[in-house]
Formats: structure tokens, C-alpha cells, sequence
């Protein structure tokens, strides 16, 4: 699993490539509390173009950061979500919990 950001105002953009699950999983998710630890202001973007494979360790990241970001009223977004990421999500339920855009470029402009 690769992890690339970007700053865009006061949005950092997550890129994730490869696959997500158990092994990787507590590295990703200690680099992602560091970014919202450091800049506290921001909200996060999780492009997903790039993810191979999820599992419920990848999920579990997910509506952990949203949960730390919602406490202090910061936002979880993700885009460009492939037809294998969006069916996990899709059968555990999570469609509605996150706001999901197919483009990164809608997902930015949501947060204006």
C-alpha cells in the first residue's frame, strides 16, 4: 500500500494505491491520525482511484477518521471509488454513512 497527499486550501487530499488489509492497515491509519493530529484545521479527501483491494480493516480506518474528524467539526470525503471498493462498501452498508463522488475534482469543490 502506497500513501501519497497533496494540500488543496484546507483540504488534504489522501491518495491510497494497492491494497488495503490487515498487514498495512495500522501503518495507514497511524500516518492519517498524524495528518489530522498536525493540522487540525483541515478535512480529508480519500482518493481511492488506486486501491486494488479493502478489507474490514481498510473499512474500520475509515469510519474511525471520519468519527476523530467529525468531533471537531471536520469532514471525511472520498472519491473515485472503483466497482470492487464500492461493492464492499455496498454490502456492509456504508454507502450512505460517506459522502462519495466520482470525481476528485466534485469531491474539492464540495468542501467549498
Amino acid at each position: 500500500m502506497d500513501m501519497q497527499t497533496k494540500r488543496e486550501g484546507d483540504v488534504i487530499v489522501i491518495y491510497l494505491k494497492g491494497r488495503l488489509d490487515v498487514h498495512l492497515s495500522a501503518d495507514i491509519e497511524k500516518e492519517i491520525n498524524r495528518i489530522i493530529k498536525d493540522e487540525p484545521q483541515v478535512h480529508l479527501l480519500l482518493n481511492l482511484e488506486d486501491v486494488e483491494y479493502m478489507s474490514s480493516s481498510g473499512l474500520r480506518i475509515f469510519v474511525s477518521t471520519m468519527r476523530i474528524l467529525k468531533e471537531s467539526q471536520r469532514k471525511l470525503k472520498l472519491c473515485n471509488m472503483n466497482n470492487a471498493v464500492k461493492k464492499i462498501f455496498e454490502v456492509v452498508e456504508l454507502m450512505d454513512m460517506f459522502e462519495i463522488y466520482d470525481s476528485e475534482e466534485e469531491a474539492l469543490k464540495s468542501f467549498q
